[in-house]
């Protein structure tokens, strides 16, 4: 993935920014790992919800086409 779309799953993770996706996966996805987050704040944590966000875009690209598209733009 793009250093853009890194930077809004960092800021979707820490809860700075808001997304609601018609898809979801995504969305229960997100949830868990803002929860995920905000039990454990370090680095690490963090990394660790990165790498498993990039992993399901990777894995479900074709049908989230639009999604990164919003994301890119919020």
């Amino acid at each position: 993935m793009d250093d853009v779309l890194n930077s809004k799953f960092e800021k979707l993770i820490r809860g700075q920014i808001t997304y609601k996706s018609n898809n979801l996966g995504l969305n229960l996805l997100i949830s868990r790992l803002q929860r995920k987050y905000m039990a454990n704040q370090a680095d690490e944590v963090l990394n660790n919800c990165l790498k498993e966000m990039n992993a399901f875009f990777e894995k479900y690209q074709s049908v989230l086409t639009k999604d990164v598209e919003s994301l890119k733009n919020l």
